[in-house]
């Protein structure tokens, strides 16, 4: 049956948190949030998703080409509450084979959860579920983008894909529709919105590192704030908006393009993703949701902030909204010294546990 399986695969394996962030670029360490390590070391060769606790499967679709997902087998007899994870940017796998074990980008503790939902991850059009990954001398992953990747990543593909995942398990009967939450980290809190705008059936949504408005607008906020603080110059702030507002522009001249890229993305990945502003889909949503971010987190919080002030104004109370003093976009308590870095303390447990416990209250 299908939890005796499910307890074999956990009788193999638990989930740790990194330590040792500070050897580490704090940038990259988003695909690096938990090592999953086997008792027996030589079982990292050839693994499979079922022995990491997800069972394999693949929709073919026309439009989107192969969506290949992943779900954490059922415990009970009876179909299950779906929980939605949607991860962050770049075409890494979901699981990563790196010299010191077995790294993921799935922040969930998806073993434990999976005694209450079936849980969905979805690997990104031509990425695998596992595979080998080098890193690269500033700590962050190696890996190869794929031609698929490349040409479909948007955002309407990483919606639809999920839209058409939900809509199959719904009508094959494989999860309870009752409540299905969907919780993006980062690039799949920008997702997230759209997922629930898009799938009636969506419940709760819970977004962690997620911004409200333009991803473009972050930069330009990060300027300003540098000039403010004494960091460059008024000067130099300017040069570098000026500097942005021309990428920006050549971008939403070519908004389909695969060939341009800026910051490790596509023009395509780019202008899909800020066509519309997370903030006038949150707004029309009537669920429950769930925003959590580090006040530290340059690429968001001060759009996040703004999303709460808007539910404030249009007088809507289904928003929690959490800010962590300190915490980055990871997560991580970072500790200073008469403004020096010191260190880097991993709370994303607690964080995730705080939502996990107003879920259950909601």
């Amino acid at each position: 049956m299908a939890h005796k399986k499910l307890s074999k695969v956990k009788d193999r394996l638990w989930t740790i948190s990194i330590t040792q962030k500070k050897a580490m670029n704090l940038k990259h360490l988003l695909p690096f949030l938990g090592l999953v390590l086997f008792s027996d070391i030589s079982c990292a060769q050839n693994i499979d998703p079922l022995r990491l606790g997800f069972e394999a499967y693949q929709l073919k679709t026309e439009e989107w080409g192969e969506i290949n997902y992943y779900l954490t087998p059922s415990s009970d007899d009876e179909p299950m509450p779906l929980m939605v994870y949607l991860d962050g940017s770049g075409a890494d796998p979901l699981f990563q084979q790196v010299e010191q074990g077995i790294s993921s980008s799935i922040a969930l503790n998806y073993q434990q959860l999976s005694q209450s939902y079936r849980v969905l991850v979805i690997s990104k059009p031509g990425v695998s579920f596992i595979d080998k990954v080098p890193l690269e001398a500033s700590g962050s992953p190696g890996h190869r983008e794929p031609a698929a990747y490349t040409e479909r990543l948007s955002l309407a593909w990483r919606v639809e894909s999920t839209h058409l995942i939900i809509q199959k398990l719904i009508k094959e009967k494989e999860i309870d529709p009752k409540q299905l939450v969907v919780f993006g980290f980062s690039e799949g809190a920008q997702v997230a919105p759209f997922v629930a705008e898009k799938n009636e059936h969506v419940s709760h949504i819970l977004l962690f590192g997620g911004n409200g408005l333009n991803q473009f607008f972050d930069p330009i906020i990060t300027a300003r704030q540098k000039a403010l603080t004494g960091q460059i110059s008024e000067e130099e702030a300017q040069q570098t908006i000026d500097s942005l507002y021309l990428v920006y522009q050549d971008i939403y001249a070519e908004p389909t393009s695969t060939d341009k890229r800026w910051w490790g993305h596509t023009y395509k990945r780019w202008s899909s993703f800020t066509q519309r502003d997370p903030l006038n889909v949150l707004v029309e949503l009537d669920l429950p949701v769930y925003m959590a971010n580090g006040s530290l987190d340059e690429n968001s919080v001060l759009s996040a902030d703004y999303i709460k002030l808007e539910f404030i104004r249009q007088g809507k109370q289904n928003l929690t909204y959490k800010t962590y003093p300190n915490y980055d976009h990871q997560f991580n308590e970072l500790i200073f010294e008469n403004g020096t870095f010191k260190d880097a303390i991993p709370q994303l447990d607690n964080v995730l546990n705080a939502a996990l416990e107003w879920l259950k209250d909601n």
